[in-house]
């Protein structure tokens, strides 16, 4: 396989199904500066400064009464009955097993996905042998998905979107959710990038049609610790708990959870700090052309006809960030982590005009 990069297509260049994969970039690129930046994902760059872990957590199995600290820290969060609370290793996880498990209540009988958003979904639905329905245009698609939903319908949705940001109020929410359960249906619920948002449709819970997934290691910083949880009433999530199995989180991932999902300080004062981080990074890739289409406190969406060559020419710089096959035109920087990351990234920005090679 050849390694040019003579022209903005690279065959070799992965379209990825997330972000990340800076060891397939460093391969390609060889003459990009090290080390390498990842702005391809939307994890806030400054983790949770978790208390010295006592080394005895990783020598044994959890505790179930570590597991119900957990379930209960992540209640008192979210505003919800620990009842209500399903962790598991990861929300990934629970996208993939709720598509499994929920034929066992009742069999979906058409399964929408209001996109463009977060392919997860898209192929766990499709990995349980269901199609799946994309109703388009985000913003426009709430009067469409929410009118007369058929018998045992499901609808996932992103609220926040990834990767366009865009929300649905509560008031769409509850209608949706109201009349999938008139109908015997669901609607799943994706609020990733809810945590620094004002309002979370957790309020709306216990409710028959609704689940939501939070997602915990964005907000927190600490993806690598897996935790992810599905928050509601209905019974798919006892099924999905029994399945996983007695230890649904590490023992340290126990105590790491808990610590940081009760300190709501810390995620109070890091959404502020991250809002003003956000919209300097906005200045600064708005200033090189790109027009912003929206985000979230910790990823924002630009659009540019040359966002290929930007792409590439951000990855010739050691600076990965996330570009979208449906449509080439788009890409999503996530935040660096250092004032010094986001002058790099002004610089590459600034750097060669289009088609120019040094």
């Amino acid at each position: 396989m050849s390694g040019s990069h003579d022209g903005v297509e690279h065959s070799m260049t992965p379209w990825p199904a997330h972000g990340g994969r800076l060891s397939d970039l460093a391969r390609l690129y060889p003459e990009a500066p090290t080390p390498w930046i990842d702005l391809s994902t939307g994890i806030n760059p400054h983790a949770y400064p978790i208390s010295p872990m006592d080394h005895a957590l990783l020598n044994r199995l959890p505790d179930p009464l570590e597991e119900e600290a957990l379930r209960l820290a992540a209640a008192d969060a979210y505003g919800v009955s620990a009842d209500h609370v399903l962790a598991a290793a990861g929300s990934q996880m629970l996208i993939g097993l709720l598509p499994v498990f929920l034929p066992r209540f009742f069999l979906p009988s058409s399964v929408r996905i209001l996109g463009p958003t977060y392919s997860g979904h898209e192929t766990a639905w499709a990995k349980a042998g269901f199609g799946v329905e994309h109703v388009p245009s985000f913003t426009a698609s709430c009067a469409v998905a929410s009118a007369l939903p058929q018998r045992h319908m499901v609808t996932v949705i992103c609220s926040p979107n990834n990767p366009t940001g865009h929300s649905l109020t509560m008031d769409e929410i509850a209608a949706l959710a109201a009349s999938h359960a008139r109908q015997g249906g669901l609607v799943v619920l994706d609020e990733a990038f809810a945590d620094f948002a004002p309002q979370s449709a957790a309020s709306l819970l216990p409710h028959p049609g609704l689940v939501i997934c939070r997602s915990f290691g964005k907000t927190y910083g600490l993806a690598g610790i897996r935790i992810g949880f599905l928050l509601g009433s209905h019974p798919v999530l006892h099924a999905m708990r029994a399945a996983i199995g007695p230890w649904p989180v590490s023992t340290p991932g126990c105590h790491i959870g808990r610590e940081a999902l009760s300190d709501h300080r810390w995620r109070t004062q890091m959404g502020s700090r991250l809002a003003t981080e956000m919209a300097a990074l906005r200045r600064i890739v708005t200033r090189a052309g790109l027009d912003y289409v929206g985000g979230t406190t910790l990823f924002s969406l630009f659009r540019s006809p040359r966002a290929q060559q930007i792409w590439d020419d951000l990855a010739r710089a050691g600076l990965l960030v996330r570009r979208f096959e449906w449509d080439r035109d788009l890409l999503r920087f996530g935040l660096p982590g250092e004032a010094s990351t986001l002058s790099r990234l002004a610089r590459a920005l600034a750097g060669p005009g289009p088609g120019s090679r040094s």
